[in-house]
């Protein structure tokens, strides 16, 4: 996603039950930072999103939003992105950063030799992952940790970075 001004701070995943509800996957700080949120998009930025409500259930965060009524319906949003705009969210501090800002940054390693630019910021479930194009075919990830990351200058627009072993070809 290119526009700069949505951030993602969600995903539908699985409905729940016949009614229309649908489990959401949050990627705020909080269940709370979630919910202050007052406006809600597709990943197109026009589609707006109502959720009639929101709670939390043990470890899962369970919503319904207007429109879906049933499950067949529900499950049209599994796997579909949440946004919201920068502005909805706080403001961040020096060396913070939202990871939105993050991609058209330019990863080199910790030689100088330039690896290639952020094109995404996946989640698969284990942590946030960099992808990473060398050309237009090729790319690759690169896992968002203290083993890897070695620097972050939003300024210059420059991550460098220190892969394990066996992590890029």
């Amino acid at each position: 996603m290119k526009n700069k001004k949505l951030i993602h701070v969600a995903t539908f995943g699985q409905p729940r039950g016949l009614r229309g509800e649908i489990n959401i996957n949050i990627h705020t700080t909080s269940f709370e930072s979630f919910k202050s949120i007052n406006q809600f998009f597709m990943e197109d930025g026009i589609s707006k999103i109502i959720f009639n409500s929101i709670r939390a259930f043990g470890k899962k965060n369970i919503s319904f939003i207007r429109g879906c009524e049933d499950r067949n319906t529900a499950a049209t949003y599994k796997g579909k992105r949440i946004f919201t705009l920068r502005e909805n969210l706080p403001n961040i501090n020096n060396g913070e950063y939202y990871l939105t800002d993050l991609i058209g940054c330019t990863v080199i390693n910790i030689e100088k030799n330039v690896l290639g630019k952020i094109i995404d910021i996946k989640n698969f479930g284990a942590g946030d992952l960099m992808e990473v194009s060398k050309d237009n075919n090729n790319f690759f990830f690169i896992p968002m940790n203290n083993d890897n990351l070695v620097n972050i200058d939003l300024q210059k627009m420059v991550i460098i970075v220190d892969p394990v072993l066996g992590l890029i070809d």
